[in-house]
């Protein structure tokens, strides 16, 4: 009997597709118009028209994103490949958000530094286009796709600055680590498929309902996509790559990379484990619990002997994967909806911190040791007062966002039965806390330095919106969570 196919596809269908992927479908359409203008500009203008081109891409895709969050239906698009749903959108909108940060702190950064302005934000706009496909994605091609795009644009920004060996090796490690990654994420990608005969996710769950925990195939297709995911998350004892390349890569790359590759990683291990993947749940928590574990221990005790403000955020963002896993185990609308939430302010804290280390750099290269943040709170207090609210949230110092993310985090761990977990995790956090005070105390002890420390109005934005953001949804958390609840309720129905 001949195999047939249903092939039809109605102009109607195609913008009712289109729709449920509207912010990436904007933000490609800008990302082209980018383009053009690069090409069409005298050199002189060039950097300056397509950051505006780029913000307003940005903003267009988030308007979009939000939009469809308020009055949109979301759906299945592209025979089930993609997806227009809360858990989408949620990510779409921080995303977008992360974007128009890293456009604003880019722009005087990269004229000290003489670098070329125009192909950083095409590239920047490319990974983010890569991350908003992961977020979408409903099918392990689609997911695979995403993350290639995020990641060769990644490859190349890390290597931005071509004069410099430090940034040449931190492409070339990146390349070579993220290479790996890839390889394992496809294998055990092709296992899951040959398990459950479809790349579809959801209907993955539907195809290993019963009897699969016994499937080699299946149980080695978790391990290797582990791994592979591990790797972009910057997870111990998978993580070695990320201190060489924060530290190597410039820095505004870096600030987006702490937030953006964790955040898609992220997104990718929910849609692919805690949504394809749920009767076959006891392995996967098993294998991040072991992940969760590592980093919180590696990442916490690595921190304390740096040097480099660079790679102490490094650890620490090794740290706040295994934290954040904690609630991925958990899993249900509320430790789903809790990694959300943590996610979301992570991009200010992290974020923020970054830009207030970017603002030290001057035309002879970057500034992150110690050393460099002495006598802020004198040279420029508002700056010193930004990175005050960073660290202390990171730290998780209450009332800040750092706080009640990881008190979401550390509840819902418990109600899932992991208490062990819970607790290393709260004895590693106050491990935590030497070291991000100990960046303070260079900033707030008296010292001769006289020297400004001079903030473009782009940057100065930037920074204090993530200041403001780490503040106010500190003050008031529930509204953030209950959209993590919404933005979760796609892969935990009721």
């Amino acid at each position: 009997m001949p195999l047939t196919a249903d092939l039809s596809y109605s102009w109607s269908q195609a913008l009712a597709d289109l729709n449920q992927i509207a912010a990436i479908a904007t933000l490609t359409g800008f990302f082209l118009l980018a383009v053009v203008v690069d090409l069409v500009l005298p050199r002189s203008r060039r950097g300056g028209a397509v950051a505006i081109v780029a913000v307003v891409g940005f903003s267009y895709s988030l308007a979009s994103a939000l939009y469809r969050w308020r009055y949109g239906q979301g759906g299945s698009a592209y025979h089930g490949f993609a997806s227009g749903d809360n858990f989408a959108l949620f990510f779409e909108v921080l995303f977008a958000s992360l974007g128009i940060l890293t456009v604003a702190l880019a722009h005087s950064y990269l004229n000290r530094r003489g670098l070329l302005e125009s192909e950083f934000h095409l590239l920047v706009m490319a990974a983010v286009i890569g991350m908003m496909v992961l977020a979408s994605a409903t099918s392990l091609v689609t997911v695979f796709l995403g993350l290639e795009t995020l990641s060769i644009a990644l490859y190349i920004l890390s290597g931005y600055a071509r004069t410099e060996n430090r940034s040449q090796e931190a492409a070339a490690k990146y390349l070579l680590v993220g290479g790996f990654a890839s390889a394992f994420v496809l294998y055990g990608m092709a296992l899951v498929y040959g398990g459950s005969g479809t790349t579809v996710i959801p209907e993955i769950a539907k195809n290993l309902a019963s009897s699969a925990s016994g499937n080699p195939l299946l149980l080695l297709g978790i391990l290797m996509m582990g791994v592979g995911f591990a790797l972009n998350v910057s997870a111990a004892p998978f993580h070695m790559w990320t201190p060489d390349v924060y530290q190597g890569a410039p820095l505004p790359v870096t600030a987006f990379m702490s937030v953006g590759t964790k955040a898609a990683a992220f997104a990718m291990i929910i849609r692919v484990f805690a949504g394809g993947l749920p009767h076959l749940a006891p392995e996967w928590q098993t294998l991040l619990a072991f992940v969760a574990a590592t980093s919180m221990i590696v990442g916490n005790l690595m921190a304390i002997v740096q040097t480099s403000l660079k790679r102490l955020l490094a650890y620490s963002g090794v740290a706040q994967a295994g934290y954040m896993l904690i609630g991925v185990i958990a899993g249900g609308e509320n430790g789903l909806a809790a990694v959300l939430y943590y996610l979301f302010v992570y991009m200010f804290m992290n974020f923020g911190a970054f830009a207030v280390i970017t603002m030290l750099t001057g035309a002879d290269g970057e500034r992150d040791s110690f050393a460099d943040l002495e006598g802020l709170g004198r040279r420029n207090w508002l700056l010193a007062a930004a990175m005050t609210v960073f660290m202390l949230s990171l730290a998780g110092f209450p009332p800040s966002v750092g706080f009640f993310g990881k008190l979401f985090l550390f509840t819902a761990g418990v109600a899932a039965g992991y208490t062990w977990l819970v607790v290393l995790a709260v004895l590693m956090s106050v491990v935590s806390v030497f070291y991000y005070i100990r960046v303070l105390v260079p900033i707030w002890t008296p010292s001769p330095r006289l020297e400004r420390v001079p903030a473009s109005l782009s940057t100065q934005l930037a920074i204090g919106l993530s200041g403001v953001a780490s503040v106010v949804l500190g003050l008031y958390p529930t509204t953030l969570f209950i959209a993590g609840q919404l933005g979760a309720t796609p892969i935990t129905p009721p």
